[in-house]
């Protein structure tokens, strides 16, 4: 009889966050080198993007993180962003050398979202 193996922890915080908000589309963990080590999605979600576009997508969101640390000496480290678009709001929070991101509903309260994840952290 095979063992069923145990959701890493990292998944069980993406499966968190998930949780958090009805609004929330998707819940993933990216890690410094642009891999996603974990991730949930709203069950009968289908992705807006393919794979090679959820990539670029991953890619753009660490271009970003290095891109922001430049201005880290007179501004301070970014915790968080969010990108508004026409169909979905990205949201990514910046937690060591992690970036977690959150795709939710147009609609979404982000700020309250955003202070759920940082609690969680």
């Amino acid at each position: 009889m095979q063992k069923l193996e145990e959701p890493s922890p990292e998944s069980k915080f993406c499966n968190k966050v998930l949780n958090l908000d009805t609004s929330i589309r998707f819940a993933g963990i990216l890690c410094k080198c642009g891999r996603l080590k974990a991730y949930h999605r709203k069950k009968g979600m289908i992705p807006q993007l393919n794979v090679y576009e959820t990539k670029l997508l991953h890619r753009e969101a660490l271009l970003k993180a290095k891109m922001n640390r430049i201005f880290d000496k007179n501004l301070g480290k970014t915790n968080w962003s969010v990108e508004s678009r026409d169909h979905v709001k990205w949201i990514n929070v910046y937690h060591e050398k992690d970036i977690i991101l959150v795709s939710t509903e147009i609609i979404s309260n982000h700020d309250e979202i955003i202070q759920k994840i940082i609690s969680l952290l």
